[in-house]
């Protein structure tokens, strides 16, 4: 139980750290890998944005380049057209706007409307196409009493509308004509065409949740793509956004829309000297879409090995604790081997070859200190004839009898060993002759109590001899000395006549004591 009691505290004092090992470096790839999960997601997150808000500023850009540039021409055609109109030869005025509409159809493209002039009143003086007027007084339009109030403007953008004089739906651009002497007279009005000009914007690709919008300074929405009914003219005046709008130029930030209330991430602009702020809006959706479906991907992916990871760490320790197991019990089979190896298996007592072992190291010690060493040699009296009257059962029985007396008897730190047969050794370390001559009496006498049974005409019961010699040895003598001198003491006790204790002659050669 000691020996087992031992193997076990072994196998656990190696298994348990190394266990813990595999397993700390299992929860530690575990970790790793979360991590490693956690970033990709948030790296992709970034990535998204910054994709989002690069894509926006780009496409900003394009149109802030593309609408700025084609109403500032426009508008410069407008001004030509206002210059030419207060000059003092008014003849050839409808041939120079035709001159204008031409080059503007040229150089801008189409979706531009016709120029006209009014005088002072309103009446339409001139205009670069005739053919489409639907009115001839302009009076009514509110840029019309603005500048007449306020020459000094500048352009106005107005819309969208519906045109008075071509019926089309048009943002309305106008300025006022002066007069030679500085004072108000008529005003000079073109226009954009709404559906040319949705349709150009239209062609330009856009990513999913991506919205345009044109709005004036006041609010008013001019143009948005895609295209939403019942979006167009609506005023954003009062909205957080348009506070945004008219703080800076240009910016961004995110915020829910005024006209749908979908949260969207804003880039802007005010477009230089003129009147038009531009808004990239993207949807917050579409951006998360954009990394939360990839981010699932690496979830999964990072899942799935974190369960890896797990099983295999499980499997690992597993197999590490049936390796420490099996290495365990090969250890305690060993020495469990060792053990039989050095024990006769019918008396329990140690064998030649524990005999040898100690013995050896019984004669270092008393070498080393100086101490008396004595050996008793114990044979069973008349065995082969109680065999052959009783049985090797019975003889059996006899030897795990005397085995028992001779542990019973022995002194404190002496040890008994079975060396063969029906004889015994006993090694008596620190007692000199005398001392184990007693000790060899005690012996002798313990079996004669047990009166086992023995054939009448060899006295009737199982009796032992024994052999008796003691030395001091020193570093010069051989231990093979004192086991031959009590040898020949067991002898000199078998030919006196056996049941009695001797030592031989020999022994005083190599006793100190």
């Amino acid at each position: 139980m000691l020996l087992r009691s031992s193997v076990l505290a072994i196998r656990a004092s190696l298994a348990v750290p190394a266990s813990r090992l595999i397993g700390a470096a299992g929860g530690g790839l575990l970790v790793c890998l979360t991590l490693l999960g956690v970033y990709l997601c948030i790296d992709l997150h970034d990535i998204a944005w910054q994709n989002a808000r690069r894509n926006a500023a780009t496409l900003l850009s394009v149109i802030e380049e593309g609408v700025g540039h084609n109403i500032q021409a426009y508008d410069l055609s407008l001004r030509a057209a206002a210059r030419f109109a207060s000059e003092p030869d008014g003849g050839a005025l409808v041939a120079k706007l035709q001159r204008l509409a031409a080059f503007n159809a040229a150089a801008i493209g189409p979706g531009l409307g016709l120029i006209a002039v009014t005088d002072a009143k309103g009446y339409i003086v001139a205009a670069s196409s005739t053919g489409a007027l639907k009115t001839s007084d302009l009076s009514a339009l509110s840029e019309f009493q603005s500048l007449r109030s306020n020459p000094g403007l500048g352009l106005i953008l107005t819309g969208p509308s519906r045109s008075l004089m071509t019926g089309r739906e048009i943002i309305r651009m106008t300025r006022a004509v002066g007069a030679p002497d500085g004072t108000f007279a008529g005003i000079v009005t073109g226009s954009l065409d709404l559906d040319q000009f949705q349709a150009q914007f239209s062609r330009l690709r856009f990513d999913d949740g991506l919205i345009v919008n044109v709005f004036q300074q006041d609010g008013t929405l001019l143009i948005r793509v895609p295209a939403k009914p019942g979006t167009l003219g609506r005023s954003i005046a009062t909205s957080p956004g348009y506070r945004a709008y008219r703080a800076s130029e240009r910016g961004e930030f995110l915020g829910h829309s005024h006209l749908d209330g979908e949260m969207r991430l804003y880039s802007f602009a005010n477009l230089r000297d003129l009147p038009l702020i531009v808004t990239v809006a993207t949807s917050v959706d579409s951006i998360q879409a954009r990394w939360i479906y990839k981010a699932a991907i690496i979830a999964a992916l990072i899942l799935c090995l974190n369960g890896l990871s797990v099983g295999l760490t499980i499997l690992v320790q597993r197999e590490f604790r049936r390796h420490a197991a099996a290495t365990a019990s090969t250890r305690e089979a060993n020495a469990a081997l060792m053990v039989l190896a050095r024990t006769d298996g019918l008396t329990g007592l140690p064998n030649r070859r524990s005999y040898d072992e100690h013995f050896a190291v019984e004669w270092k010690q008393a070498t080393r200190f100086g101490t008396p060493l004595s050996l008793l040699i114990v044979d069973a009296d008349h065995f082969k004839q109680f065999n052959d009257r009783f049985g090797h059962r019975r003889g059996d029985e006899v030897l795990r009898a005397i085995a028992d007396c001779l542990c019973r008897t022995l002194t404190v730190g002496s040890l008994g060993f079975r060396i063969g047969g029906e004889e015994f050794v006993a090694i008596l370390p620190g007692l000199d002759l005398t001392q184990a001559i007693g000790v060899a009496e005690s012996v002798r006498r313990a079996v004669i109590n047990l009166q086992i049974a023995h054939a009448p005409e060899i006295g009737g019961v199982a009796t032992v001899s024994i052999g008796v010699a003691s030395a001091a040895p020193d570093a010069g003598e051989g231990p093979e000395a004192l086991f031959i001198s009590a040898d020949a003491a067991l002898y000199a006790a078998k030919t006196a006549g056996r049941n009695r204790v001797r030592t031989a002659p020999q022994v005083m050669a190599v006793a100190v004591a």
